[in-house]
């Protein structure tokens, strides 16, 4: 079986989205009335947290407010959620990222899923609640942005519906599920039960070196839509030179790297920077890793000239293992970090980076990685 991912070519986010956008969907096809037509759309972009859009946190404004205009022209009743990041304050991301006021603008709501109820799930082993509004959606339309990510690598297509859990208990899951490996199919096992779903990606602007929050936007050029979000990701992964085998979510994927055929504008990308993190220890064995924990670990370092002392780390963090200290700097308890990257996704400051300990950065040159 084949699995096309569209791409146009996209420059910037001004005259040349439209009409970027409208060879897209030309060229995909299935953006029609007699598909959505009287269907509920929830659009779910990347909302991490409160960014401005030139800081390619957060999935461009204009970018959709095009993908909305054209749904609306189909006859589809759209709307837009997400939940960000749990310390996030949900009137502040969406003033920073533009995402309010464009739903305004074009009339359109502006849904907080942590406000809209959960429905608790059982799956494939995995325990996890999914936003009401997005289970009662006729469609999904996911909007993510192309990033790196100190956790998984790469965030973009599948990672981003892990916005569809709400609020705090997205940080319940990194406690309960620790190990990159374990994430990335839980990952893929909530993907089982979003509803019919298409993928247009914001590949205008991305981020590269620490994402998902504190990198480096970084011009890639292109918009890009897919049907299955996993030939998405394998599709990205050829155009950024990553190997999918290192994105946890890809390990075991229900998508085959060989049935992904990407047509139309393809982009050249000449380089894409992604942390070294977690995922350099899923290439080593689990044995090795538990027998060597104090000598093998991924944490957070901290910078104290850009630290601010805002205990945004502490509060993301769902071991406990930060403190803030009497001169309101971030302590960290090392035995007790599980190196989810939480504190570093939300720190507004880019005053953390994720660090790896002396032997795994060894063993990193050992294996030529």
């Amino acid at each position: 079986m084949s699995y096309p991912v569209q791409f146009v070519s996209c420059p910037d986010y001004g005259e040349a989205l439209a009409p970027a956008m409208d060879r897209l969907f030309t060229a995909v096809g299935w953006l029609t009335p007699e598909r959505f037509s009287g269907q509920r759309v929830l659009l779910k972009p990347n909302l991490l947290t409160d960014r401005l859009p030139e800081e390619a946190v957060t999935t461009h404004p204009e970018f959709l407010r095009q993908v909305i205009r054209r749904f609306k022209a189909c006859g589809a009743t759209v709307s837009v959620g997400d939940s960000p990041a749990s310390t996030a304050n949900l009137e502040q991301v969406w003033r920073k990222s533009g995402i309010g006021a464009v739903c305004q603008e074009e009339g359109v709501p502006l849904i907080a899923f942590e406000r809209n109820g959960g429905r608790a799930i059982e799956c494939d082993g995995f325990s996890f609640s999914l936003s009401e509004p997005v289970l009662e959606a006729d469609w999904v339309v996911n909007l993510p942005k192309v990033k790196s990510h100190a956790l998984t690598m790469l965030t973009a297509a599948v990672k981003n519906m892990y916005g569809a859990v709400p609020g705090y208990a997205k940080t319940a899951l990194h406690k309960r599920y620790p190990k990159p490996a374990t994430f990335g199919r839980l990952l893929q096992t909530i993907w089982k039960r979003i509803p019919r779903s298409v993928t247009i990606v914001d590949g205008v602007v991305g981020m590269e070196g620490q994402g998902p929050a504190n990198g480096r936007p970084v011009s890639l050029g292109f918009v890009a839509a897919a049907e299955n979000p996993y030939a998405m990701d394998l599709a990205l992964c050829r155009i950024l030179g990553l190997t999918p085998s290192r994105v946890p979510y890809l390990a075991g994927a229900p998508v085959g790297e060989d049935e992904v055929e990407l047509v139309g504008e393809i982009p050249s990308v000449a380089s894409f920077e992604v942390p070294s993190g977690a995922h350099v220890l899923r290439l080593l064995p689990e044995w090795l890793v538990r027998l060597a924990g104090r000598l093998i670990w991924v944490r957070p370092g901290f910078d104290t000239a850009r630290c601010i002392g805002c205990g945004k780390c502490v509060e993301a963090c769902p071991m406990e293992a930060l403190h803030l200290a009497a001169d309101r700097r971030p302590r960290l308890r090392g035995e007790a970090c599980i190196g989810c990257s939480c504190c570093h996704e939300v720190c507004p400051r880019g005053a953390i980076e994720m660090t790896q300990s002396a032997i795994l950065r060894m063993l990193k040159v050992f294996k030529g990685l």
